[in-house]
Order: C-alpha cells, then sequence, then structure tokens
C-alpha cells in the first residue's frame, strides 16, 4: 500500500495542483509491477508484433529484472493463459480454475482476453518451451536472454 501511495505522491507533484494526470504521465513516471508488465508482453506477442515484445523484455532486464525471474513469471502467466483455455472448454468457472483471492477478481477478464490469442496447443507448446529453456539454461546450454528472445520471437511471427 505504501508503494501505491508513494506512486501517486510523486504523480501529484510531477503534475502539480490542479492539472490532470493522464495514462502518459503513469506510464512515464510509475514504477510497474513484474506482473503487469508481463500482461503488455503477452498483449504484444498475441498481437504479433515482435519489436514491442522484445523492447518490453529488454525493459524488465535494463530496470534489473533478474532474467530467471522473468522466466518464471512468464511461464506462470502463460499457465494461466492455458488454464483459461481448458476451463473455458469444460465449462469452468475461471476464478476458480486459476485460484484466484477475491481482490484478484478483476484478473479472469485480462487472462481471458489474452488467451484468445493463442490456441490451447499453442499454450502447451510455449510451456513446453519455457520448461525446456530453465533445464537448457541450469546445465549450461543455452543463455536465459537468448532462449527468452528465441521463443518470443517465434510465437511473434506465426
Amino acid at each position: 500500500m505504501q508503494d501505491l501511495i508513494n506512486e501517486i505522491r510523486k504523480l501529484i507533484e510531477y503534475k502539480g495542483a490542479g492539472n490532470t494526470i493522464t495514462k502518459q504521465d503513469i506510464d512515464k513516471l510509475s514504477i510497474k509491477q513484474i506482473q503487469a508488465v508481463i500482461f503488455d508482453l503477452t498483449d504484444n506477442l498475441g498481437k504479433k508484433e515482435t519489436a514491442k515484445a522484445l523492447e518490453v523484455l529488454h525493459g524488465l532486464v535494463i530496470n534489473k529484472e533478474p532474467v530467471q525471474k522473468i522466466l518464471i513469471t512468464l511461464y506462470n502467466h502463460f499457465k494461466k493463459l492455458y488454464i483459461v483455455k481448458i476451463a473455458e472448454k469444460n465449462y469452468q468457472d475461471l476464478a476458480v480454475a486459476m485460484n484466484l483471492k477475491p481482490n484478484q477478481m478483476f484478473l479472469v477478464s485480462k487472462y481471458k482476453m489474452q488467451s484468445k490469442y493463442f490456441s490451447e496447443d499453442e499454450l502447451r507448446k510455449i510451456l513446453g518451451e519455457l520448461i525446456d529453456l530453465d533445464a537448457n539454461y541450469k546445465v549450461g546450454l543455452i543463455d536465459l536472454d537468448v532462449g527468452l528472445e528465441a521463443i518470443l520471437c517465434r510465437y511473434c511471427s506465426k
């Protein structure tokens, strides 16, 4: 909560009293949590915008997010999208299937919208590739940055 208060104060000080804070101001000044950035990354993947997806990934790295954390967050995000696909196919409640808390219900529509960018098969393949990347990185067969970029490019270009 304190982080949110600090971000709001920063925006107010930037704009001054009586001025309107725009989305551009928020994007320019606020520090996004990695989960929010992963939604941006996935939107770009789904829209097949390779340059924007890579820009978001590089932004995370520049902001000193550990690449391993990016990989794990990306994996968890795609797992949720896959769960949405399966739950919808089986007419299950999405919030229950994704094990969301009451204060996370707003995520249902975001995940549902993003899942439309990918087929069930594509999501399964992406998850498999992320798992393989993690295993190959741990035994020294591939650089994590290069592997992530390769996976993003592969799914943006289809």
